[in-house]
């Protein structure tokens, strides 16, 4: 999805008088994490559904970040169904909860088909769950375990910001048990892609708990340490998240 710069002025957006500041919390240093929080604090307590988002350049200065900061945390809220686009592309809107999100684009098309970054997965993280199966430790499945009960709070309580997160770190507490370095670095090396293609699925909405129960299958092979059973739910997991990402089932294995 293209980010374009709001033209609109002040007086088209009900945002706050100039010069004052929104209060952007900490999030570890983190700048980017931090601004997609306070943007989202903004839209759900100080705006309505339907209300116009203040002009970037406006925004950007009440949280002191740049613009490219901020136009990346609007593309993220963007894809999680936070945020539209207006229809001439100048600004964004409220997104209305109560209706179905509209289908976001895939904003890595350029570079990498959805479809590859799926297949890709399929490959690498369902060998990741077998290797995990064979070398972890009973730390290492508490820790796992850990990250699905935040995938679970977070679905429970519709944090799309949270349930992605906690879905990204799952899968990568996965590759990390696997004791493959070289996995390991490519699945870090790739995590702005891996993470929006899980932020796809969140914004459609739907049943969130669909994929804490596919993480259960995962983890309960793995901790069995049934690295057949790993493989097979790994990849049932990706393929039917996959599906719920908009891609038809024939284009991943």
């Amino acid at each position: 999805m293209t980010i374009l710069d709001s033209e609109q002025d002040g007086q088209e957006a009900r945002s706050q008088a100039p010069g004052q500041q929104y209060k952007r919390p900490d999030h570890g240093g983190n700048v980017a994490q931090a601004t997609i929080a306070a943007v989202r604090s903004m839209i759900h307590d100080e705006l309505r559904p339907g209300d116009l988002l203040p002009p970037q350049r406006d925004l950007a200065r009440a949280l002191n970040v740049s613009r490219a900061t901020l136009r990346e945390a609007l593309s993220i809220l963007a894809t999680l169904g936070e945020i539209v686009p207006k229809e001439n592309g100048r600004g964004f809107l409220c997104a209305d909860p109560t209706e179905t999100p509209a289908t976001p684009s895939w904003r890595f098309a350029a570079r990498y088909p959805l479809t590859e970054v799926y297949q890709f997965r399929y490959v690498v993280e369902s060998y990741a769950a077998e290797l995990a199966a064979i070398s972890h430790t009973g730390d290492e499945i508490e820790t796992l375990r850990g990250t699905i009960v935040a995938f679970r709070k977070a679905a429970l309580a519709e944090d799309l910001m949270a349930y992605v997160q906690a879905d990204f770190d799952f899968h990568h507490l996965v590759m990390s048990i696997g004791r493959n370095k070289l996995l390991v670095d490519m699945h870090q090396t790739f995590a702005s892609v891996l993470l929006e293609s899980q932020r796809l699925i969140a914004g459609r909405r739907g049943n969130l708990l669909i994929a804490v129960q596919e993480h259960d299958h995962i983890l309960q092979a793995i901790a069995m340490r049934d690295p057949d059973g790993a493989r097979y739910y790994m990849r049932k997991h990706l393929s039917m998240a996959a599906s719920r990402a908009g891609l038809p089932l024939s284009e991943v294995p």
